[in-house]
């Protein structure tokens, strides 16, 4: 009877475990698509990178204290927002899907420089920023080096790319001192 009444609750529980759509574990579509592991990795985790980006864009349109800072900003919130729409359109068609929204730790991150004012936050934000897009340089193009499908080896290249000449704009506002 015991027995009888465990193996009903787990088929129960089996059923519904697979009712929801909206759970956050890959179904078996998404594990049959044909990106890679390693393609479908660097998607999710330079699509979490790109919307960091835009809402870094979003704050220093409304903090930085320099116009052509503010300018800078908007440009890396549209380049960052067009790259992401990008990387999302590539990635649906390849079931898999992209953050919504940045890590936690980019938005402790994003936080501790808000904290800043004036010319502070000016410094830190630039200071900040201009070390991420680096390292977004490093890491886009080393994945367009190793990535298994054409595609997503574009899509690093376009936003190493990007991410560039971002850099060099930002130079341009704000040059090193």
């Amino acid at each position: 009877m015991l027995a009888t009444l465990c193996v009903g609750c787990m088929a129960g529980a089996m059923s519904v475990a697979q009712a929801q759509p909206h759970s956050k574990d890959p179904d078996e579509v998404t594990l049959r698509g044909d990106m890679s592991n390693g393609d479908r990795v660097f998607l999710r985790s330079a699509g979490g990178l790109v919307v960091r980006d835009r809402e870094i864009g979003k704050l220093g349109q409304r903090r930085f204290q320099k116009p052509a800072l503010r300018q800078w900003a908007a440009s890396l919130e549209k380049r960052s927002d067009t790259l992401y729409r990008a990387m999302t359109d590539y990635a649906e068609r390849h079931k898999t899907n992209l953050p919504l929204d940045m890590s936690e730790a980019s938005r402790r991150m994003v936080d501790r420089v808000a904290e800043s004012k004036g010319t502070e936050f000016d410094r830190d934000m630039v200071r900040t920023i201009r070390a991420l897009l680096e390292e977004q340089v490093r890491v886009f193009s080393d994945s367009a080096e190793s990535a298994e499908h054409r595609d997503v080896g574009a899509l690093a290249r376009r936003a190493a790319d990007d991410r560039r000449a971002l850099l060099q704009a930002l130079d341009k506002a704000s040059p090193r001192r």
